[in-house]
C-alpha cells in the first residue's frame, strides 16, 4: 500500500460513524453450540473492531441459567453440644443468651430453641435471642433433623399440644385433642410431645398418645395404649411398654413399627433415645440421675436388632448422663468421675464401642437447692437434668 492510499483510508475511517452494533445478538449467537467456534471467530473479530473505533463497548456475558444451590442450613450440623449457665456450646463455636440461663434446650437446623428459669421458650442463633411463649413447657422435643419443635402449654385449659417451623417462625399445630379432663382428675404424668419423626408427631395426652400429621393438621389416637407408653419414636420405629400395663415405675421396654407387636427384644429404662435410624437407643431414668440402685436406673445403650448391650467405661466413671446422636451410630454421653462430680463429655460409636473424650472436665455437676434440684449443664435432649434425692 502507497502512502497515498494509506493516508485516504485512514480520513475516511476518521470521519466515518462507527457501524452499529447489536451486543445481545453477538452474546447469544456465541453461545450457539451447533456453530460455537465459527461464531466466536467471526464475531471475536467484529468485536475488536468495535472496540478499536468505539473504544470503550463492553461484551455483556449472559446470566447464569443454573439454579443456585439453596443455602444450607445454619444449625443443619450435629457437632459436639451442651450449655452452661447462659452459653451455649456448640463445637468450637459459643452462643451467649445472657443474661437468661438455659435449664433445657434442643437443636434444630434452624437454631436452638430453649427455656429459662422462668421456664420461658427462647429461640437462639447467631442474631441473637427472641422469646416465643411465657411459661408453656418443662420439657421440648425436636427431630434430629429439620426446624420443628414441640411442647405443651398448660397455660391453657385443657393443655395445649404444639408443634412449631422454628424457620418460619410460626406454630403448624395447637390443638387441645386428647387432654380435656374433669377438674377433679390429677394425673400421674403430664402430657408430652413424645417425638417428631419427620412429617408427623406422637403427642402423648391424658387420654393417651396420637400420631399426628403436622401438614394435614389431624391425628389418629393409637388405640389402647396408656398415657406415657410410648416413650420414643424415630424412622418409624417405636419404643413402647411391653407389657402395655406396667405397674409405676414402668420400666420393661420394647421396639417395633406398632404397638400391637410383641417383639423379643427387651430394653430396661423409663427415658428412651433413639438414634436416627432407630439402630440403637439409650435408655436412663427418668430423673436423669443415675446412682447405686437397681439396674434400670443406669444408662443403657443398646442395639435395637439384637439387644445386645454396648459397654461403657464404668470402670471410669460412676454415672452417666445422655446428651446426643451427632449421627446414626454415634452419641455425646456426659460422664461423672466417682465423689468428685466432675464431669468429661464422651463421644461413643454404638457401632464399633470405641469411646473418646471430646471435652475434659466441662464442669463439676451440681444442682439447685430448691425442687426441682436443676443441674448447672444442660445437654440437648430437651429435659433437665434433675436429682430427685439430692
Amino acid at each position: 500500500m502507497n502512502n497515498l492510499l494509506r493516508d485516504t483510508l485512514a480520513e475516511r475511517a476518521a470521519g466515518a460513524e462507527p457501524p452499529p452494533l447489536d451486543l445481545d445478538a453477538i452474546v447469544a449467537a456465541g453461545n450457539r453450540q451447533i456453530s460455537r467456534r465459527r461464531a466466536i471467530g467471526v464475531l471475536g473479530g467484529a468485536v475488536a473492531a468495535a472496540a478499536a473505533v468505539i473504544g470503550t463497548a463492553t461484551v455483556v456475558r449472559p446470566r447464569e441459567s443454573q439454579p443456585q444451590p439453596a443455602k444450607p442450613a445454619p444449625f443443619a450440623e450435629r457437632r459436639v453440644t451442651y450449655a452452661l449457665g447462659s452459653t451455649i456450646h456448640y463445637g468450637d463455636e459459643i452462643l451467649s443468651v445472657a443474661p437468661l440461663r438455659i435449664t433445657a434446650f434442643v437443636q434444630t437446623d434452624a437454631g436452638f430453641v430453649f427455656l429459662d428459669e422462668g421456664n420461658d421458650i427462647h429461640v437462639a442463633d447467631r442474631s441473637g435471642t427472641r422469646k416465643l411463649g411465657a411459661a408453656a413447657s418443662w420439657e421440648l422435643t425436636a427431630d434430629f433433623r429439620g426446624n420443628l419443635v414441640g411442647w405443651i402449654d398448660p397455660l391453657k385449659i385443657p393443655n395445649e399440644s404444639v408443634v412449631y417451623d422454628v424457620l418460619a417462625g410460626r406454630e403448624l399445630v395447637r390443638t387441645a385433642v386428647g387432654n380435656k379432663l374433669p377438674p377433679t382428675v390429677d394425673l400421674a404424668y403430664s402430657p408430652r410431645i413424645i417425638a417428631i419423626d419427620g412429617g408427623t408427631a406422637y403427642l402423648d395426652t391424658a387420654h393417651g398418645p396420637y400420631r399426628w400429621d403436622i401438614q394435614a393438621n389431624r391425628g389418629d389416637f393409637l388405640t389402647g395404649v396408656g398415657m406415657n407408653a410410648v416413650r420414643a419414636v424415630a424412622a418409624g420405629q417405636i419404643v413402647f411398654q411391653q407389657p402395655l400395663e406396667q405397674r409405676p415405675p414402668a420400666v420393661n421396654l420394647t421396639i417395633a413399627k406398632s404397638v400391637t407387636e410383641k417383639p423379643s427384644v427387651r430394653f430396661v429404662g423409663q427415658q428412651a433415645h433413639l438414634s436416627p435410624t432407630a439402630e440403637y437407643v439409650v435408655t436412663q431414668p427418668d430423673d436423669a440421675r443415675p446412682d447405686v440402685q437397681p439396674p434400670w436406673t443406669h444408662l443403657h445403650l443398646t442395639a435395637t436388632k439384637s439387644g445386645n448391650r454396648i459397654a461403657l467405661p464404668d470402670q471410669t466413671y460412676s454415672k452417666f448422663y445422655f446428651g446426643q446422636w451427632i449421627d446414626d451410630e454415634t452419641c455425646t454421653i456426659a460422664a461423672e468421675y466417682p465423689k468428685t462430680g466432675v464431669l468429661d463429655l464422651l463421644v461413643v460409636n454404638a457401632r464399633t464401642g470405641a469411646t473418646k473424650v471430646a471435652v475434659s472436665q466441662l464442669t463439676t455437676l451440681n444442682f439447685s437447692t430448691t425442687p426441682p434440684r436443676v443441674a448447672n449443664l444442660a445437654l440437648p435432649t430437651g429435659r433437665q437434668i434433675i436429682d430427685l434425692f439430692a
